[in-house]
C-alpha cells in the first residue's frame, strides 16, 4: 500500500514541477527577443550595427512639405509627432529598417506611409559608417498616446537577438502646432 503512496506523490510532484516549469521559464519570443538599450532624448545610443540620438519632439495638427514636385499637405484625426533625430551606422553600412512610438499604454504606432517623400525622412536611405544622418521620424498617432511615450528603433521590424534602441521622449509634450512646413524645419 505505501508503493502505491509512494508512486502517486511521484506522479503528484511530477505533475506540480512540469506545471511550474510552464508557467515560470520565460517563452521562446522572450528568450530571442530585442536586446533593450534605453535612454532619453539627447542621448547617444550605441547599439551592434548603428547608433541613433534623439534630439527633439514636435507636435503637430497638420504637414506641408514638397513631395515629387508638388507641395503636399497632410492632417490627422490625432497629431503628427515628429522626431528629430540623428543615425549612424557603426562599423559597417545597415539599413535601419523600424521606427515605432510606443505610447505609456502600449500601444505600437509605425512610422506613417503618408509622408512618403518628405524631406529628410529617417529610414528610407542605407546608412553608411562615418556618414551620419539628421533627420526625422513622423508618426500618426492618437493625442492620448503622445505623453509619456518611446521611441523604438532597430534594424527591423521584429528584432531577435539584437539592439532595439528605446528613447524614452518627454512626459508632459508641448502643445501641438497648428501647421509645420517640414521645408523651413531646423534640423540642429
Amino acid at each position: 500500500m505505501s508503493g502505491v503512496f509512494a508512486k502517486l506523490g511521484a506522479l503528484v510532484l511530477a505533475v506540480m514541477l512540469l506545471v511550474g516549469m510552464q508557467r515560470y521559464t520565460p517563452s521562446y519570443a522572450e528568450i530571442t527577443g530585442p536586446i533593450p538599450l534605453k535612454g532619453n532624448l539627447g542621448e547617444t545610443l550605441t547599439g551592434r550595427i548603428f547608433s541613433v540620438r534623439g534630439d527633439k519632439v514636435l507636435l503637430a495638427e497638420k504637414l506641408r512639405f514638397k513631395a515629387y514636385g508638388r507641395e503636399v499637405e497632410r492632417d490627422t484625426g490625432g497629431v503628427f509627432a515628429l522626431v528629430i533625430a540623428r543615425l549612424e551606422a557603426q562599423p559597417a553600412s545597415v539599413n535601419v529598417g523600424s521606427a515605432i512610438w510606443r505610447s505609456a499604454q502600449g500601444v505600437r504606432f509605425v512610422a506613417s506611409p503618408r509622408v512618403q517623400g518628405a524631406p529628410r525622412l529617417l529610414g528610407t536611405d542605407r546608412l553608411e559608417p562615418g556618414l551620419p544622418q539628421r533627420g526625422l521620424f513622423i508618426f500618426e498617432v492618437p493625442r492620448e498616446a503622445v505623453a509619456g511615450a518611446t521611441l523604438l528603433v532597430a534594424s527591423s521590424r521584429w528584432p531577435r537577438l539584437d539592439t532595439q534602441v528605446e528613447i524614452a521622449l518627454p512626459a508632459k509634450p508641448d502643445i501641438p502646432a497648428p501647421l509645420i512646413d517640414l521645408g523651413e524645419l531646423a534640423y540642429e
